[in-house]
């Protein structure tokens, strides 16, 4: 068993065949410069691992399956996130597996554990620039607040937690999506599109947390960090951005918040099926209100800035959504 303060450079990561994971995936690939372990629940990662990386057999919602997956571990990326609304499965998963995760973690002396959180968990306030001592946690929805409780465990670990908003790129399925679908069936901007919003794209997070892990500085890798890529972009120019790349339709009308609020409230399930009212309601409060935060503090900590904003990185995502055009958009989970 690693001892504490040993280090080996080997990065566990969860959630490798999610959205995020993916990505980060692909970029610890790249780096080809120390042992990577996945954490996988039953899927196998395609394509074939190559030398150097290994892959785990455990179930966050099993804290017993993961005894043992921290052994000789440096560095922790803790991506795996359910994303529903099962109750018992969101404290499952996100609390009690995050729990059991920081736990095997102290056990081997793992020296970094860095959380993928989101931003989401401030709950309905309305954010200008906010930096991390400017905000309050003070989630709306089962998610949001099985995540603030996972974050906890992780925090009171010494780890780091990463909360950007929206992230979008191959693989999004909560995002831009939603958007495409709610404009396919509202053709209306909610108070003209003049929300602006903090977004990354899944590449730029990837980027950040695979520099987290292969940071080799004697600060401590901990707290809370905003990761968004410090362009905020306002909704009215995130749907011209998709009609440009997509051949997609300018809404022709916008409606004021409240009249918006009850058209969606209305339409209920038969648009959003898979989504609770809940949900529904913090997703429109969030997309109408300004809601963009400083991520200053991250990027000088990885000693880089961030990448281009999202209407010059969307062609290269065209691809991928453009499936959502059609009449049956694909359901997903990240």
């Amino acid at each position: 068993m690693q001892k504490p303060g040993q280090v080996n450079g080997r990065v566990l990561l969860t959630g490798a065949t999610g959205f995020i994971g993916r990505a980060v995936l692909e970029g610890l690939r790249r780096r080809d410069d120390r042992p990577v372990r996945l954490l996988l629940h039953r899927r196998t990662p395609d394509p074939p691992l190559p030398a150097g990386f290994d892959a785990v057999c455990a179930d966050l919602a099993r804290p017993a399956t993961l005894s043992g997956v921290c052994e000789a571990v440096d560095t922790i990326l803790h991506v795996a996130t359910y994303i529903g609304d099962d109750q018992d499965r969101l404290d499952a998963v996100n609390v009690r597996g995050t729990e059991a995760l920081a736990c095997q973690a102290r056990t081997a002396g793992v020296r970094r554990f860095v959380y993928v959180s989101t931003a989401a968990l401030y709950g309905y306030a309305v954010h200008r620039n906010a930096n991390e001592t400017d905000v309050r946690v003070n989630p709306a929805t089962p998610i949001s607040r099985s995540r603030a409780r996972a974050e906890q465990a992780v925090l009171a670990g010494g780890g780091l937690v990463l909360r950007p908003l929206f992230i979008y790129g191959r693989g999004d399925t909560h995002f831009l999506p939603v958007i495409i679908r709610c404009l396919r069936k509202f053709p209306f901007l909610i108070n003209g599109g003049r929300a602006r919003l903090s977004v990354i794209s899944a590449d730029d997070l990837a980027a950040v947390l695979v520099a987290l892990a292969t940071d080799e500085g004697t600060r401590p890798l901990s707290g809370v960090y905003h990761a968004n890529d410090g362009h905020p972009v306002s909704v009215r120019d995130i749907v011209g951005s998709l009609a440009g790349c997509l051949g997609s339709r300018r809404p022709p009308f916008s409606l004021p918040f409240f009249i918006a609020r009850h058209v969606l409230r209305m339409s209920g399930q038969s648009a959003f099926p898979k989504a609770s009212q809940l949900s529904l309601k913090h997703r429109l409060f969030l997309i109408s209100k300004d809601h963009y935060y400083d991520s200053t503090k991250l990027w000088d900590r990885i000693g880089a800035g961030p990448g281009p904003p999202l209407p010059e990185q969307l062609p290269r995502y065209a691809d991928w959504y453009r499936q959502f055009l059609g009449p049956n958009p694909v359901e997903g989970r990240r």
